[in-house]
């Protein structure tokens, strides 16, 4: 009798057990990991990213979360080297907690990366420019930025059409986001019908001195300079310029779209333009909420990368609440969402997984981000 009864409790603890464990893992958190650059020449760009992700986890957590599960940013650094990228990825892809990814930043990062997160089958977000990411081989990668060769060629109708320079030099990284753009301005450049005075590279975070590089374009006859690079150079380049007594037009890339240009380059980078993909004076009233969120949380202006990464995880998140929270569910439904209305406009990915829009020129005013007068 005491078998009997001492086995009955044994099976009713065994099923309390079970029961509890089966409701503890429904409650896990939904986890969603950032690989950005924390560090290094590039930090200031994973810093926004990873503040403009964590709003929206906070805003959905506050409201319960999904299906009563808290959603948790797991933060990695790749300190924008592909070698710290291609580490992460492979921790990344092993951990099945992990539903999602959204990064790299670096294109030479997410070139490192995506055959890891493809082959684990795991949806990654990103927003490097680099036409090869997405040549097809790696469909669980979506760019939610412009390509390179999209971008590189709105920029040189922009430099052609608007503001009416035809013989220009070219200044550019010497990794494949420069590369990129580089080629690709130049293929539209030809097409226009410009020339090409000179073409210099440097090398990233190497690079302190460009004024022999800036009086050979100087003594070629060029009419404006495209800085095919990110901030800290585009603020080198505005000095040095300024220095030398050479007042021309300087374009850059949507790396160089960055408040660490103001503070770097001071009054010398006054009407200097280039790329954006969000500003607050062109934004929807979904956008002017995010922008007075992200005020109110970190005190400070969210640059396009902030928006990009926002809308992003948002879509992470409205993935999971619609179809659940797993790396099937996600990528099914990025492949095949259509107009969602994001903070940085409609968002759509093609049959590669790019989503289409137009480039914002943005300029320097009074040490300001605004956006440029002249636009498309």
């Amino acid at each position: 009798m005491k078998r009997g009864i001492i086995g009955g409790l044994a099976v009713m603890v065994v099923a309390i057990i079970v029961v509890c464990y089966s409701f503890f893992e429904k409650k896990s958190d939904i986890i969603i990991a950032s690989a950005n650059p924390m560090s290094g020449s590039s930090a200031q760009f994973g810093d926004m990213k990873v503040k403009a992700m964590q709003l929206a986890v906070d805003e959905v957590n506050a409201k319960g979360g999904i299906a009563g599960r808290k959603i948790k940013l797991q933060v990695e650094d790749d300190a924008s080297d592909a070698k710290v990228a291609h580490s992460v990825a492979e921790r990344l892809a092993l951990d099945k907690n992990v539903i999602a990814v959204i990064g790299h930043w670096n294109s030479a990062a997410t070139l490192a990366a995506r055959n890891v997160y493809n082959g684990a089958e795991i949806p990654v977000i990103t927003d490097s420019v680099n036409l090869s990411i997405t040549d097809g081989t790696t469909p669980y990668i979506f760019r939610i930025s412009l390509t390179d060769a999209s971008q590189a060629q709105q920029l040189a109708d922009y430099m052609y059409n608007k503001l009416e320079q035809h013989r220009v030099g070219i200044i550019y990284t010497h990794n494949e986001f420069g590369r990129g753009l580089r080629e690709e301005f130049l293929k539209r450049w030809g097409q226009l019908g410009g020339e090409i005075s000179a073409s210099s590279a440097y090398f990233e975070g190497q690079t302190v001195d460009l004024k022999k590089d800036l009086q050979v374009l100087q003594a070629a006859g060029s009419q404006g300079v495209f800085v095919a690079g990110y901030y800290q150079e585009m603020a080198l380049v505005a000095r040095q310029t300024k220095e030398m007594g050479w007042a021309i037009p300087l374009l850059g890339t949507e790396g160089t779209s960055s408040e660490e240009l103001v503070r770097l380059g001071g009054t010398a980078v006054e009407g200097v333009r280039f790329v954006g993909f969000f500003h607050p004076q062109r934004s929807s009233e979904r956008g002017q909420k995010f922008v007075t969120a992200f005020r109110q949380k970190y005190q400070q202006e969210p640059d396009s990368y902030a928006a990009l990464a926002y809308d992003s995880i948002r879509l992470v998140l409205e993935a999971a609440t619609q179809e659940g929270a797993t790396r099937q569910t996600v990528y099914n439904y990025l492949s095949t969402i259509r107009n969602y209305e994001g903070v940085t406009g409609q968002i759509s990915f093609d049959q590669h997984h790019n989503a289409q829009s137009k480039i914002l020129i943005l300029t320097i005013r009074d040490g300001h981000i605004v956006p440029d007068s002249l636009q498309f």
